[in-house]
């Protein structure tokens, strides 16, 4: 009895396995039917499953047989329809039932289909049973795939939303997108305005900037871009100016959970990015006002310890320290106008911090100081315009410190205006040549040269 029964698991487990398809192969080849069978793959093609006395041309053939048949769902278990097919397929049976389709192919026209049809029912249930079992099996993949990739995505929120650059945010996503669907490959580009880059993984062929990669407003979802085998499929990743294209590459196309599962964590990737620009933005904010916070309370003791010099030699000395202490340059000429001699004489001269002998070369100004409404801008970088051209556009002769300046490797000069004239000349520059003033020093050293001016009357 045992005996028995283990036999009959062993058929059963045959019949469910496949086996139900090579009985109904059994059965044509016993009735000497030539014929292919075959079903929809969902892209407009049928997949050949077997033959009985000919030799498939390909594993596909063309689904255009499907359309002899009326649509719709099956209202029985199973179903079996005939059809006077084209000419390579004079006869075409339709086994079906509510999840699935199976096509025959017959070679030749049947002479009696409905007594062929009558014959093929106890082999149309089978297959019905063998689908039932496959559906279920298939079911149960899609369930644990689905929990796979719930547990990838919950793994991924754990980490996608921290901060990184975005060189490792770029490897992070394509490390999920290897891990969470075991794509054939990945690599993920970087549009850089009028072309592409690899910006993580590889590849073969860098595309041209056109269609989706040139596409103004993004998809926020998957795009199949080919279905020939290797399908690929782009996950477009834009925010802002950011703007990424995740090429991923399949043997076969893929399925609704796929696709679902890559439009997730394109918007995951989208919000990461927006929110790690806001942090930025918002780490720069606080920076800036922390800058500024600092620049008031330094410009506070700087005024505090120049109103505090007792003297003009130690006001010219301190206003020095401070300018190259706030410029971080070591070299600094302060001119400041003589009343007796009519003109703009060096007071005081840093080369590397270091006090040198000044100069007594006399910058004249026959007319007496320089108006201020002559001098114009509050600093001139000599970068962009020579000490001469400086002196002369505010009405004096080309320079007669050259020398100084030279050795000085001078970058800027501030003029100091009172609301009358040009009281004072300071020329920064660093032993380097390469220091460069940003914004906020310029802004505060022109604060101080600004205030100085009118601590000179102090020493008239």
């Amino acid at each position: 009895m045992s005996e028995n029964i283990k036999e009959f698991q062993n058929r059963i487990d045959f019949l469910v396995n496949g086996g139900a398809l090579k009985t109904l192969t059994d059965f044509l080849n016993d009735k000497g039917i030539k014929a292919l069978i075959a079903e929809p793959d969902g892209s407009g093609k049928l997949n050949v499953l077997d033959a009985a006395g000919v030799v498939p041309e390909g594993l596909k053939v063309s689904d255009e047989v499907t359309q002899l048949f009326a649509k719709g769902i099956a209202r029985e278990a199973y179903e079996i329809d005939f059809a006077e097919g084209p000419k390579s397929w004079p006869g075409v049976i339709r086994l079906r039932g509510a999840h699935w389709q199976i096509y025959i192919l017959l070679k030749d026209k049947p002479a009696n289909s409905s007594a062929l049809i009558s014959e093929l029912k106890p082999y149309a249930g089978l297959i019905g049973l063998w689908q039932t079992v496959k559906n279920i099996s298939d079911t149960e993949k899609k369930l644990s795939r689905l929990s796979y990739m719930i547990l990838a995505t919950k793994s991924t929120l754990a980490s996608i939303f921290e901060p990184m650059p975005m060189q490792y945010f770029a490897s992070f996503l394509a490390d999920v997108l290897q891990e969470s669907l075991f794509p054939k490959s990945i690599a993920i580009l970087k549009d850089e305005g009028s072309y592409l880059t690899v910006f993580n993984g590889k590849a073969d062929i860098i595309p041209e900037r056109k269609g989706i990669y040139a596409s103004q407003i993004l998809p926020p979802a998957p795009v199949i871009t080919s279905t020939d085998s290797p399908v690929e499929v782009v996950l477009p990743v834009a925010e802002g100016d950011c703007r990424l294209f995740c090429v991923i590459h399949w043997d076969s196309l893929p399925d609704e959970q796929t696709m679902n599962f890559l439009e997730l964590l394109g918007n995951l990737a989208v919000r990461a990015i927006a929110i790690n620009n806001l942090r930025a933005q918002s780490r720069q904010a606080e920076a800036s006002i922390s800058s500024g916070e600092f620049t008031v309370l330094s410009l506070s003791n700087v005024l505090k310890i120049l109103r505090g010099a007792d003297s003009r030699d130690k006001f010219y000395s301190l206003l020095v320290d401070i300018f190259t202490e706030q410029s971080r340059m070591n070299n600094c000429i302060l001119a400041t106008w003589n009343a007796p001699r009519k003109g703009y004489v060096i007071s005081e001269h840093r080369t590397g911090h270091v006090k040198a002998a000044a100069n007594t070369a006399l910058l004249p100004s026959s007319g007496g100081a320089v108006s201020a409404e002559k001098v114009g801008d509050p600093h001139y970088d000599i970068a962009e315009k020579s000490p001469d051209s400086v002196f002369v556009s505010w009405g004096l002769a080309g320079c007669p410190w050259k020398a100084e300046m030279k050795s000085s490797a001078v970058r800027y000069i501030f003029p100091v205006c009172d609301d009358h004239s040009l009281v004072g000349i300071i020329a920064l520059g660093t032993q380097d040549g390469r220091a460069v003033l940003d914004r906020s020093q310029l802004a505060s050293l022109q604060l101080i040269a600004q205030f100085a001016a009118y601590e000179f009357r102090r020493f008239e």
